[in-house]
C-alpha cells in the first residue's frame, strides 16, 4: 500500500526557521511565522530561501504553481531591474510584493522567460549574483 506524501506549506518555513535561528512566538500562527521568516531571510538577502519559506516549494519544484516561488524571485529582479523597492521598513510585505509584481510581469512582457532562463540556465547562485550585481550590492 502506498502512502500518500501531504504537502505541508509550513515545512520550509519551519525548516528555515531553526536553521537560521529565527524565533517564534508562542501566540504566532503558521501562516504569521512563514511571512516571518520569509521577511527575515530576505533582509538577509536570502531571496530564495525567502520565497521558498513563503510559497513552501523549492525554487525548482515542478509543483510549485503558478504563483511562487520562481514568480517572487522574477518580480524581485524585475523589480531590481527598474530600480524599484516597496516597502523597505517592511521586509514581509517586500516578500509578497515580489509575488505581486512576478504576476504582473509574467502576463506583461517577456522579462519573465529572460528570468527564468537565467535560473534555470545558471542555476541559483548565478541568477541570484545577477540580482545583487544589478541592485549595486556586488
Amino acid at each position: 500500500m502506498e502512502i500518500e506524501n501531504k504537502f505541508n506549506i509550513n515545512e520550509l518555513a519551519e525548516n528555515y526557521g531553526k536553521y537560521y535561528e529565527i524565533p517564534r512566538l508562542g501566540c504566532e500562527s503558521d501562516s504569521d511565522y512563514r511571512r516571518k521568516v520569509a521577511g527575515e531571510l530576505r533582509t538577509r538577502g536570502n531571496l530564495i530561501e525567502a520565497h521558498e519559506a513563503l510559497s513552501g516549494r523549492r525554487y525548482d519544484d515542478p509543483n510549485q504553481g503558478p504563483l511562487v516561488p520562481m514568480t517572487g524571485l522574477m518580480g524581485a529582479m524585475a523589480k531590481t531591474l527598474q530600480g524599484i523597492e516597496h516597502f523597505p521598513n517592511d521586509p514581509e510585505r517586500q516578500v509578497e510584493n515580489d509575488v505581486d509584481a512576478g504576476i504582473i510581469i509574467r502576463n506583461e512582457d517577456g522579462s519573465a522567460e529572460y528570468i527564468r532562463t537565467v535560473f534555470n540556465t545558471f542555476g541559483p547562485d548565478a541568477g541570484m549574483d545577477i540580482l545583487d550585481a544589478l541592485s549595486g550590492k556586488k
